[in-house]
């Protein structure tokens, strides 16, 4: 019994590291894709003198940020949930 209630600590806590790994690696990635976006702006505006270009490329990049930004806010939001919810099972098969 005492060793279950381990495994099951254990489990959790791996979990929980897992899910804070994967919570930072997607910050990491809409961070570096912001970055990227704001570095293809910047050079647009710099290069070409056709404001219109610019602002459309403006609204482009943003557009893709935000996109980019939800999707992934969605993913890992299922990937918590489903995470947590295998954990419930798992401590409903222990009890």
């Amino acid at each position: 019994m005492n060793n279950k209630n381990q495994t099951s600590e254990y489990n959790d806590s791996s979990d929980e590291n897992l899910v804070e790994d994967l919570k930072e690696s997607l910050k990491d990635t809409v961070d570096e894709t912001k970055s990227i976006l704001d570095t293809l702006e910047e050079t647009v505006q710099t290069t070409i003198n056709d404001q219109s270009i610019s602002d459309e490329t403006k609204k482009i990049a943003d557009s893709i940020s935000n996109n980019i930004k939800n999707i992934l806010t969605e993913e890992s939001k299922k990937m918590v949930d489903t995470i947590e919810h295998t954990n419930d099972i798992n401590n409903l098969e222990e009890e």
